[in-house]
């Protein structure tokens, strides 16, 4: 071998030995194969490495991979399996180290999110902040609606919406969790009295997230234990957050709303907290906000970056 080549050689064996992702790479190589000198010849390393590394897999495992012989080598029942398994796993790495990638690469592009209106218009401006410091070249054509869009007939690349979610041919990522609460005004406890039981909500007005015909039914579960299912009866009904909080505000009735929608409100005394012993969400199955796209690759990075913003900027409270 010429001393370029060998050089090469040396240099190629330091960096596979160096990097046990890599040394795996050479394993499942070897296994496929069916052979060590194939998988050497093949990358282009000495034979040497590629035994290396085998054995130092085969001491972590404390199987063979290999049943060695004067005519080679044979991969073991123990090999074909971790052969198979190495197959999945380092697809599976290889998959997610090209998305992250995409990351670091999308500096650039437009974006269209469609988002509910009291998420766009109370969450997204922070969010929307670090991006533009930190990616000036991504566009973002941010939608407000509390209606479901069609994301591929409106040519939507990402929307943010409240679960659960029908069943749908689109992607869909678990962002956040949260609470939800019922509060009121001070001028409308002090007309109507503050309840201590939710069954109490049956005989006052109430201010219902959501649409559809009937009475609307508020689950409560106490801290003892006790559930009780509530028919709230007296109800303005709206998809709209804000204009429920306003209304809220001004002593119409009682509303329940997630935690991060009301945070303020609470905070500055426009809203008060009862029934604070009952919870209107059990820990398993607490409300979500979702990330919801088109199965397309196209803006793959963009999102990633736009939902690593989103999950970095907002209160970890909320989550």
């Amino acid at each position: 071998m010429a001393k370029s080549g060998l050089r090469k050689t040396v240099l190629r064996d330091a960096q596979h030995e160096a990097d046990p992702l890599t040394e795996l790479r050479l394993v499942r190589r070897a296994i496929e194969a069916r052979s060590i000198s194939a998988a050497a010849r093949a990358v282009g390393v000495s034979v040497s490495t590629v035994t290396r590394a085998v054995q130092r897999v085969e001491k972590s495992l404390g199987v063979a991979l290999f049943v060695r012989s004067t005519r080679g080598v044979v991969t073991t029942e123990a090999g074909r399996q971790y052969g198979e398994h190495l197959s999945r796993w380092l697809s599976d790495e290889d998959a997610l180290r090209a998305q992250l990638g995409a990351v670091k690469a999308a500096k650039k592009g437009t974006l269209r999110v469609t988002v509910p209106v009291f998420v766009a218009e109370q969450v997204l401006p922070p969010v929307i902040e670090a991006m533009c410091a930190e990616h000036p070249e991504v566009a973002l054509d941010i939608h407000g609606s509390d209606d479901v869009r069609d994301l591929v007939s409106e040519g939507f690349d990402l929307a943010l919406r409240m679960g659960p979610l029908p069943d749908s041919t689109l992607e869909a990522r678990k962002l956040l969790s949260f609470r939800r609460v019922v509060c009121a005004a001070p001028s409308l406890l002090g007309r109507v009295g503050t309840p201590v039981h939710p069954t109490a909500l049956a005989h006052l007005p109430s201010l219902h997230y959501g649409s559809g015909p009937g009475a609307p039914v508020w689950k409560f579960v106490h801290q003892s234990g006790e559930a009780v299912r509530v028919s709230v009866a007296k109800v303005f009904r709206s998809n709209n957050i804000a204009l429920l909080c306003a209304l809220a505000e001004r002593g119409v009735g009682f509303v329940r709303l997630p935690d991060w929608s009301v945070g303020q409100a609470l905070k500055s005394g426009r809203l008060q907290r009862v029934l604070e012993a009952w919870s209107a969400d059990t820990p398993s199955k607490l409300p979500t906000m979702y990330a919801v796209h088109p199965r397309d690759a196209g803006k793959a990075g963009l999102r990633a970056v736009f939902l690593q913003t989103l999950e970095r900027v907002v209160d970890p409270r909320s989550r």
